[in-house]
């Protein structure tokens, strides 16, 4: 989509990191925007702060999803861009994790793209002039490290829904487009998502210790991390080119490449 001006974009996640940089960016460009997300406080001063219409929204709820595109529709009237940006993060080594850990991270990363497109996707290919789809996966879904089980299964599976809907709408010939951005580390508060755990999927025993380390790990790796509006401008650009793959850190090529290498070698 070349032309934004006059367009309406539905931005989940919307009120911190990326989700606020992209429907910043993406006002700027002269959108109608959307935000989305589960914070009603962050939510609602965002929505003040660039004019957007904020709705409340559990993304994991695919009934809170549909309400999100009723209140989409009926203040805009179409949308034009939606991104799939929610999510949560989440770790530990497999051994330890238990089932509430993986329903509430895979609920939330995966389900959560699922539900924007079963909602939202409709809506796009009814517009004359078509529409993109930018999911948010992750380097993670690219390249599976030790300590997020839940968090790579999620992406992995975030990075094929948009390789096979990509696939699809090419060969319908559909003017509906898609992108798959997978951001290394960036400046957001993800670290932080226990915050917003639902008190039916935390475990009764917490994690203390790892909690601690993970704190500290998490501290040097958001310092090292780049600005989510860098990351903005990058998915801007790839919906005006209407490029598939947003990668925000060419540094993980080889790692990436080493990967199908070993794949192909059957290593």
């Amino acid at each position: 989509m070349k032309e934004l001006i006059g367009k309406v974009a539905v931005v989940t996640g919307g009120a911190s990191g990326i989700g606020k940089a992209m429907a910043t960016r993406l006002t700027d460009e002269g959108m109608h925007v959307v935000i989305a997300d589960i914070e009603e406080a962050p939510l609602a001063a965002v929505a003040a702060e660039i004019g957007a219409l904020g709705v409340r929204t559990d993304v994991a709820d695919p009934d809170s999803v549909a309400a999100l595109a009723d209140a989409a529709m009926e203040r805009f009237g179409a949308v034009h861009v939606l991104c799939n940006n929610a999510g949560v993060g989440g770790g530990g080594r497999i051994r330890d994790l238990t089932l509430k850990d993986w329903k509430w991270v895979i609920d939330v990363n995966l389900w959560g793209v699922i539900h924007g497109l079963t909602s939202f996707l409709p809506l796009l290919l009814a517009n004359a002039d078509g529409g993109h789809v930018v999911n948010t996966a992750s380097v993670a879904g690219l390249v599976a490290g030790p300590g997020i089980g839940p968090y790579n299964a999620a992406k992995f599976g975030v990075v094929a829904i948009s390789e096979t809907l990509r696939a699809e709408l090419e060969a319908e010939g559909s003017p509906v487009h898609v992108s798959v951005l997978c951001p290394g580390y960036v400046q957001t508060n993800i670290f932080t998502s226990q915050r917003n755990r639902p008190a039916a999927l935390r475990n009764e025993t917490k994690k203390t210790a790892a909690r601690a380390a993970n704190k500290d790990i998490a501290g040097a790796l958001l310092a090292q991390g780049i600005d989510p509006a860098d990351v903005a401008g990058m998915v801007v650009e790839a919906v005006r080119a209407e490029r598939f793959w947003i990668i925000t850190h060419p540094e993980y090529f080889p790692a990436i490449t080493e990967r199908a290498a070993g794949i192909v070698a059957g290593g």
